[in-house]
């Protein structure tokens, strides 16, 4: 035990029982605000991916791919699913082509997550 350590108990002992729990209370408060010592390994989840419908359309991918690849933010691929949705309605480019896109962009972004960029 070091003198700090010894210094804190000499305190808290004078202290009465309501002022130890302030004491305590306020020590975990700060503790709770450190950034940690070690940083935390990443859980990486797997996606759950879900079979096509038969006649599926590009929103029915999308909606399945999200639900697929619960783990990604839609957010990150907001850009490039538009980018994908637009080449199929102002376009003209085939649904089938534009969900076998959506489902490598998915796959490319969930290797992003993983962090890894090796392609498949």
């Amino acid at each position: 035990m070091n003198s700090r350590e010894r210094q804190f108990l000499k305190v808290m002992r004078k202290l009465d029982a309501a002022g130890q729990e302030q004491v305590l209370a306020f020590a975990e408060f700060l503790r709770s605000r450190q950034k940690p010592e070690q940083p935390q390994e990443k859980v990486i989840e797997k996606p759950k991916l879900l079979p096509a419908r038969e006649g599926e359309t590009v929103v029915g991918a999308i909606k399945r791919l999200r639900e697929s690849y619960a783990m990604l933010d839609a957010k990150d691929m907001l850009n490039d699913t538009s980018s994908l949705m637009t080449k199929h309605v102002m376009g003209g480019v085939e649904a089938e082509t534009v969900i076998a896109e959506l489902e490598i962009m998915f796959e490319k972004h969930y290797r992003r997550y993983c962090g890894t960029t090796e392609d498949a």
